[in-house]
């Protein structure tokens, strides 16, 4: 095993000779990355930041290019409640009342660091701001800090909001201490997203009546134009899983709007680059994993298709013994169906425990993604003769 410190300076040998990633944008319903389309498989990984980085974010880094996996989903929060490793990023101070943002070698120099990596491993980054669940800490917490009860207070109590838009602040005008470069101007971030999964409920505190889809609809909105007003050039996403979602032919009430979200509505604003989903057909008590779950891949394609902009399915997992039939027909539907992006969960280094069941290993990418990955690639490179605009 490496030590810390040869590792941490073959990293700063390693980001001196990288290049410098462009950043993507959207055109209409494409990614555009140098006036070509692009399109891409890619992952989740939610430890990069706070376990062993040095250690291991490396080799999290390395399966993915070996896969040619473009995209990872990385948690850009972990609340010092929740504190891993010995790293945070917030902390609620009872003098101010508000966030402190720790920045320090503790703190977001892990993010500088996976940021630094991902570069040179020409692996582009989504970043999530907050947790919907208890996981690291997020919007619950938060509540909980400022002395609130309920799970949509995080949406509407102002000096809440205060303090996310302070925290989003601080990450988007930070410079990298690695690398030197803004995180605002640096092309390894593919995107902003304003939380995990956002809803009107949680892991500990559940539905209130004054929680419904104009509450997260409006926060969305508030909190993306307030991204905007700070960098342009990067992409917004919310982070949602799709729910409520009109006119689709089904009992199952993942479509329904009790959980606060409007898939179209969210995705129609003009502060909203491209849309998310997310899929769990374990979890969302299917009856027919491929029927249902090529439902809903088709029925959200068919409907941001209309507000012409990008998908991505950013989230979907299944238990290895459901893989070999399910996977390929999911996979297969969503080359189809024209994603833009599809990213499953998750992705680990070998040594890393598989602890839901959902973990995708480097043997198992050959098997399951990189046939579409190919796929991926041939639909990237058509040139686009589109004005980009946010």
């Amino acid at each position: 095993m490496k030590s810390i410190v040869s590792i941490s300076v073959g990293l700063a040998l390693l980001i001196q000779s990288s290049k410098a990633l462009d950043i993507v944008r959207r055109c209409g319903n494409k990614f555009v990355l140098n006036d070509e389309t692009f399109y891409f498989t890619g992952s989740n990984c939610y430890y990069l930041h706070y376990h062993e980085t040095d250690e291991n974010a490396p080799k999290v880094f390395e399966v993915a290019k070996k896969h040619n996996l473009k995209v990872i989903r990385n948690m850009a929060f972990i609340d010092k409640a929740y504190t891993q490793g010995g790293v945070y990023y917030a902390s609620f101070n009872n003098v101010t009342r508000e966030i402190d943002v720790n920045e320090g070698k503790d703190g977001l120099v892990h993010l500088d660091k996976v940021i630094a990596l991902a570069e040179q491993y020409e692996v582009r980054l989504i970043l999530p701001f907050t947790n919907n669940w208890a996981d690291f800490g997020g919007m619950e917490q938060w509540v909980r800090d400022f002395g609130y009860t309920e799970h949509y207070h995080f949406y509407t109590v102002p000096e809440i909001k205060k303090s996310f838009k302070k925290y989003i602040k601080t990450i988007i005008n930070r410079t990298n201490t690695i690398t030197g470069k803004k995180y605002k101007e640096d092309g390894t971030i593919f995107a902003w997203e304003l939380g995990n999964e956002p809803r009107c409920w949680g892991t500990n505190m559940g539905k209130n009546d004054n929680c419904t889809t104009k509450t997260l609809t409006s926060w969305i909105k508030e909190m993306s134009t307030y991204i905007k007003s700070l960098d342009k050039n990067h992409m917004v996403a919310t982070g949602e899983e799709g729910f409520g979602l009109a006119g689709v032919d089904t009992d199952n009430d993942i479509y329904e709007f009790g959980d606060g979200n409007d898939f179209v509505a969210n995705a129609a604003l003009k502060t909203i680059d491209f849309a998310t989903i997310h899929l769990y057909a374990p979890y969302w008590q299917f009856k027919d994993f491929v029927k249902e779950g090529v439902q809903y891949i088709e029925s959200h394609a068919q409907a941001i298709k209309k507000l012409n902009k990008p998908i991505i399915m950013e989230e979907f997992g299944l238990y290895a013994d459901t893989r070999d039939e399910v996977y390929p027909a999911y996979m297969q539907s969503m080359i189809d169906n024209d994603y833009n992006g599809i990213m499953y969960w998750m992705l680990a280094h070998d040594e890393y425990p598989d602890y839901d069941g959902f973990t995708l290993y480097d043997k198992n990418i050959t098997v399951y993604i990189d046939k579409y990955t190919k796929m991926q690639k041939n639909k990237s490179g058509k040139k686009v003769t589109c004005k980009c605009k946010f």
